[in-house]
């Protein structure tokens, strides 16, 4: 279950742990916007208020957590769900436990074992994606941030001391005016909400974040002509860091020390989405084949969170499931220079 959760707990018991946390990709810069939210960070490190980050596709929210988690005083773990990264009824085992045992109308939200919230102690909850949440968690969870406590199995009531910390790609304002999230959820986050700058509105960082990239590659030695950085600084990046990244990886493969404009043109993607099809298959097999490469293109251009690929598609979510069971679709583990 932890694999397909996307779960991850570290420990920060290690007194220089702060000073020695690296500045994520995407917090690089000298833009005024890249600037505001590290103060923003900054300030709201040695707060005990839930954080809301605004984060586009690609813009590797983990890694600001952990940035964020690195300058709070006394923070011993981080514990991260991803949110659309699971069915629903694996989110909520995940998130509330497994219960044994059933309490008659609770006066407190009782967790089971196996509880995130549980495990996070006096630590981090991360919930990335937190805009996939279930409405019935949503609820749940709702009411466990107005208590700030829980009832266990056990029967007695424990405190809940977590920091949370939650990344959504959509404006949670218009998904609680559209009815996918709860008011009463979003206002325990309206105290501190941090918007994290995409690529696309600091073109003048974009020098600087390639250079740290480049160095991380451990590859040799690269120069970027000014032309080169200015024809990639007029793209779009749509998915921010992870499509840097991916044009990267291409383009320093083909390039030589110096790289130049001509190779930045030569290299950008333009190719089509699907390559030329094998034209002795059967029409069945051509169908499947297509199906199957076009759900995961949906899938790896929502990063494989379900229901927003779904509405994609145009189909229901467990259809969705259902259809990367039978096409034998699965997420391939990427690695990250971050």
């Amino acid at each position: 279950m932890r694999a397909s959760l996307g779960l991850k707990a570290a420990n920060h018991r290690q007194a220089g742990a702060h000073s020695r946390a690296a500045t994520p990709l995407l917090l690089r810069g000298v833009s005024d916007a890249v600037q505001r939210a590290r103060q923003a960070l900054d300030l709201a490190a040695d707060r005990r208020t839930p954080v809301l980050l605004f984060a586009e596709e690609g813009c590797r929210p983990r890694a600001i957590v952990e940035y964020l988690h690195a300058r709070a005083r006394g923070r011993r773990e981080i514990v991260a769900l991803n949110c659309g990264a699971a069915e629903p009824t694996e989110i909520d085992r995940r998130l509330f436990g497994v219960s044994t045992k059933r309490a008659v109308a609770p006066d407190l939200e009782p967790l089971g074992r196996g509880s995130a919230l549980v495990e996070a102690g006096a630590g981090l909850l991360f919930l990335e994606s937190v805009d996939e949440l279930p409405a019935s968690a949503q609820r749940r969870l709702a009411r466990l941030l107005r208590d700030g406590e829980a009832r266990v199995e056990s029967g007695r009531s424990i405190a809940l001391p977590f920091r949370l910390v939650a990344s959504t790609v959509r404006d949670l304002d218009d998904e609680v005016r559209d009815g996918r999230f709860r008011a009463d959820l979003l206002r325990r986050f309206a105290s501190c909400r941090i918007t994290i700058p995409p690529l696309r509105q600091r073109p003048g960082d974009l020098a600087l974040i390639i250079e740290r990239l480049v160095h991380e590659t451990g590859g040799p030695a690269r120069t970027f002509t000014q032309p080169a950085i200015t024809v990639l600084a007029a793209l779009p990046w749509a998915r921010n860091i992870d499509e840097l990244v991916a044009v990267l990886t291409k383009l320093l493969a083909g390039a030589g020390a110096i790289v130049t404009q001509e190779d930045v043109l030569a290299h950008l993607p333009i190719e089509g989405a699907f390559s030329r099809r094998d034209l002795t298959a059967s029409l069945r097999d051509a169908r499947r084949c297509f199906e199957r490469d076009y759900i995961a293109a949906v899938l790896e251009r929502h990063r494989w969170r379900m229901s927003e690929a779904a509405r994609a598609l145009g189909i229901e979510r467990a259809n969705l499931y259902r259809k990367t069971r039978q096409l034998g679709i699965v997420r391939i583990a990427r690695a990250h220079v971050s």
